[in-house]
């Protein structure tokens, strides 16, 4: 049974409502907010809930088909579009927490607590590593921020696993001999469709969900009560979504303004404003119109650690057993 999905804009913001049902999906969908399967509201539910006129939900919708992020099923609903390489990792991982779960029970009859368990594992040896590597890449909007989110995900995989890294821009102008040449990619999670247009279907492409990074939470909790607060995005549909973090992290401050780079009315926002939070990819341009004394930080994202532990480790060791049991076949021929 699906769950109801809570989409929340802001009539107050500069930004057209269409805009902002877009990018609160977008958003959702690189936070995991849809991962087990949660259901859309339909056009006039939603339509009722955010007051806002059925056309503009339907246009934003439409949008968001074209992007390859939601699909309708007949006679279901609208569902975001998930990733079926994904889902059977992490199906099998999900089994296993079951197969866990009765494990403790069963112990529980012997009147065994879950040391046993503990003491069990530490007998174990280690599992050995995979016997080679993947030839990887990482696609996002930042090379800068890709190998913030690669370290992350090599901590976890282990640092004999290289990733390179390009942005969409680098990406669309691989040859294809290049892109032929990875054997796993990774990227966000609502960008996949973009990967899928130039990767061969089979190739798996894997996208870590993206909270807020601890930094972030952390000076976001420390801002006073009082701040005057301006977030600046680079895109005016990411807006909406940041505004949303901000607030769940640092509930208790007052009036926060929000503008985009491209907004004509920036320079005159960021000199009356003291604390300014600016997301991934603004920095460059803000720097030369920031004024003196001010609070100044990124709206940071990394990868979710359970997502790198449960989903992403199991599928990338799989192929790498796979790739080495194809190699293991081609010598025996």
């Amino acid at each position: 049974m699906t769950e109801a999905c809570i989409i929340n804009i802001d009539k107050n913001l500069p930004i057209a409502l269409q805009t902002q049902i877009v990018g609160a999906i977008e958003y959702g969908i690189m936070a995991g907010t849809y991962r087990h399967d949660v259901a859309l509201p339909s056009v006039r539910a939603l339509s009722k809930q955010l007051g806002v006129a059925q056309l503009t939900v339907s246009h934003a919708y439409q949008t968001l088909k074209s992007m390859g992020l939601i699909e309708t099923i007949a006679g279901k609903g609208t569902y975001v579009v998930r990733n079926r390489q994904e889902m059977a990792h992490e199906d099998q991982v999900s089994q296993l927490h079951q197969r866990f779960q009765q494990l403790l029970q069963d112990a529980a009859r012997l009147g065994l607590s879950e040391s046993f368990f503990i003491g069990a594992l530490n007998q174990m040896q280690a599992a050995a590593p995979p016997p080679i590597a993947l030839r990887m890449a990482m696609v996002g909007n930042s090379n800068r921020i890709n190998r913030s989110y690669i370290d992350s995900i090599c901590e976890v995989l282990g640092n004999q696993q290289p990733i390179d890294t390009y942005t969409f821009r680098e990406f669309a102008e691989l040859a294809a001999d290049k892109l032929a040449s990875y054997q796993f990619w990774l990227t966000i999670p609502h960008c996949i469709p973009r990967l899928r247009q130039r990767i061969d279907p089979q190739t798996p492409v894997f996208a870590p969900y993206l909270i807020p990074a601890e930094d972030t939470r952390t000076r976001l909790a420390q801002l006073s009560a009082d701040a005057s607060v301006l977030l600046v995005s680079r895109y005016q549909a990411f807006l909406p979504a940041m505004l949303e973090g901000v607030k769940t992290f640092a509930p208790h401050i007052g009036q926060i303004a929000v503008a985009a780079l491209e907004d004509e009315g920036l320079t005159a926002a960021l000199a009356s404003h003291k604390t300014i939070i600016y997301s991934t990819g603004c920095h460059s341009h803000l720097q030369p119109l920031l004024p003196a004394s001010r609070i100044v930080f990124e709206y940071r994202h990394t990868p979710e650690p359970r997502y790198l532990r449960e989903i992403l480790r199991p599928a990338w060791h799989h192929y790498c057993q796979h790739l080495a049991l194809q190699g293991e076949n081609n010598e025996n021929q």
